[in-house]
């Protein structure tokens, strides 16, 4: 019985954070090389990106990319899962004025796909 608990109490701190599909295009950076890459899908507190760039678990990269046209998101992120070409990662390092427009982002597309509008 407490075994199911715990998996359910698991599942309920995945689902903590909304994530959001989106497509847009971005760079990442390490060191000094920048490559491209595409942001596939948010939350507040992460990103899935696609990339050329190889990368391993717990590899820091500077992450950049234009949210909407006013407010581009530049953060640090760790990289949590690599499926190449795909990888999950999870912010380290965010200005509060940029987790504020991810959050504002994010809450805004919630309302809208919950009142169907």
């Amino acid at each position: 019985m407490q075994e199911g608990r715990k998996v359910g109490h698991a599942m309920n701190q995945k689902r903590e954070f909304f994530r959001v599909a989106i497509e847009r295009t971005g760079q990442i950076a390490r060191g000094g090389e920048a490559v491209p890459c595409e942001v596939l899908d948010l939350t507040e507190k992460g990103f899935q990106l696609h990339t050329d760039l190889p990368v391993a678990m717990g590899d820091l990269l500077e992450l950049e990319f234009p949210l909407t046209k006013e407010a581009p998101i530049q953060c640090t992120v760790e990289v949590t899962y690599v499926a190449s070409p795909q990888l999950g990662a999870r912010i380290t390092r965010i200005s509060p004025e940029h987790q504020h427009c991810l959050s504002q982002f994010i809450e805004q597309l919630n309302v809208l796909n919950l009142t169907g509008f």
